[in-house]
């Protein structure tokens, strides 16, 4: 059967306007994988990958183009979704869709440079070309399969190897982001200018001045490389200042942590020097009160006990779990939550035998209780504490009433401190490095109506056997 030279036009226009159109679906998915880590909400991420699949897919039905300039309209509107639905990080967000932008240019040059080298190829080593219809249409097919399939799998990889590096997770400051944006950027300004040398090398065509095809250059080639290398290194760069600059904030509230528990042992120094006090003054009291009752003097004696009472409270009502130090600090926080109309239940018991560090556990419980303290919401707050001793392993959950709010987590998995400046929310953090000091691990768990931090420590006399 003869077919027309108009049926194998279409099919040719079917074939092309197919694969760009897969290419534009699958980006989506891309833009999806870059763009996950940053919203909280699944729906968000979907409707943020739908949205640059089908708004390219429909620019580029409408403008038969799927250039820089009309996939920037898609960005943006990509980025306006993003912000309206979670309306926080903007410079963030605005980064990601840039870069993206960046790396889906840069993936296409690289493709194309391949098709101009292999075209100038086939012309320097006159390969003939067939002069079946049918077997240049097979040829076409499977071209555009390979350039689709290569296409997004140079995309993808340049996706999963930039979100491997950058893991930024909170919003970005006015120099980060231009710091960051100036690498992802620069591609795009070479776009406009291969696209002008584009088109004067098409003019230069009809005009018969040039009688050959774009040749290829490596030179470009090796900008584009560099392009992206230099995108990954920033990125990089960023990532182990960051790093640096957390830790050196650890250190400092570690520094802080020593100060206060420097304070807590002077605090239980005082506690037990008045307890040794009340000890050897309590057959005087006895005495006393026992005078005032064989005189009948029963509301002087009453009066006695009260102001007894009153002065020795803190060594009465405190909190007591088997070590002096721990009773100061749990006792301090007890107070420092009902304060705040906190209802406040402990069910904590130090172990005895192996003994784990006061020093560990006193920044651990400090900073825990502070969370649970600072995170207590709903119509009646609460907090507990709890441990069990089994074996060789200590745990310790402390729980707290929560509004059922959503949580933003941070890389790994952590509430983000909705404080601002140095040293918050690193709290945590420190709890993570103690735990796994004593080869242990820590878990945050949120429920419908609280949170749940749970510590597991290995004794170190265990771990040392």
């Amino acid at each position: 059967m003869n077919k027309s030279p108009e049926w194998y036009r279409m099919v040719f226009a079917v074939v092309q306007n197919t694969e760009l159109i897969l290419a534009m679906l699958l980006m989506g998915f891309c833009f999806a994988v870059v763009v996950r880590p940053y919203l909280r909400n699944k729906r968000s991420i979907m409707l943020s990958g739908v949205l640059v699949a089908v708004g390219g897919t429909i620019l580029y039905l409408i403008t038969e183009s799927g250039g820089v300039y009309v996939y920037s309209f898609v960005m943006l509107a990509a980025f306006l979704l993003m912000f309206f639905s979670e309306r926080e990080k903007p410079l963030q967000k605005a980064f990601l869709c840039v870069l993206f932008l960046s790396l889906r240019y840069l993936s296409n040059a690289l493709l194309a440079e391949w098709g101009f080298f292999s075209l100038w190829l086939d012309l320097k080593m006159n390969i003939p070309s067939s002069s079946d219809v049918d077997a240049i249409l097979l040829e076409f097919v499977l071209g555009q399969i390979l350039s689709l399939f290569l296409h997004i799998f140079i995309l993808y990889l340049m996706v999963k190897l930039f979100t491997k590096i950058y893991k930024r997770s909170k919003e970005l400051s006015i120099w980060e982001f231009l710091l960051l944006l100036i690498p992802a950027i620069a591609p795009l300004f070479e776009a406009a200018i291969f696209k002008e040398y584009i088109r004067i090398y098409n003019r230069g065509l009809e005009d018969g001045f040039i009688n050959e095809n774009i040749p290829p250059n490596f030179g470009r080639f090796l900008f584009y490389i560099c392009s992206y290398s230099a995108i990954l290194l920033v990125a990089f760069l960023y990532e182990q200042v960051r790093k640096e600059r957390n830790e050196n904030a650890q250190n400092e509230a570690l520094k802080k942590e020593l100060s206060g528990m420097r304070q807590t042992i002077e605090q239980t120094r005082g506690l037990y020097d008045r307890i040794r006090t009340l000890r050897h003054d309590i057959s005087n009291h006895l005495m006393t009160m026992e005078r005032l009752s064989d005189q009948g003097s029963i509301m002087e004696a009453k009066e006695y006990m009260v102001r007894l009472k009153e002065e020795y409270s803190d060594t009465i009502d405190g909190i007591r779990c088997g070590d002096p130090v721990i009773d100061v600090v749990l006792t301090a926080k007890r107070d420092a939550a009902v304060q705040k109309g906190i209802e406040f239940e402990c069910d904590f018991e130090y172990p005895q035998q192996p003994k784990l560090d006061a020093f560990d556990m006193s920044v651990l419980l400090n900073n825990a209780l502070d969370n649970a303290i600072c995170g207590a919401t709903g119509d009646r707050k609460w907090i507990s504490i709890a441990s069990g001793n089994r074996e060789q392993f200590f745990t310790i959950v402390i729980r707290n009433s929560f509004n059922g709010a959503e949580l933003a987590l941070d890389e790994d998995g952590l509430p983000v401190s909705t404080k601002s400046g140095e040293g918050h929310g690193l709290g945590l953090k420190l709890i993570r490095r103690i735990a796994l000091s004593y080869h242990g691990e820590m878990e945050f768990v949120r429920h419908d109506r609280e949170v749940e931090l749970r510590i597991l420590l290995h004794n170190k006399e265990a771990v040392e056997e």
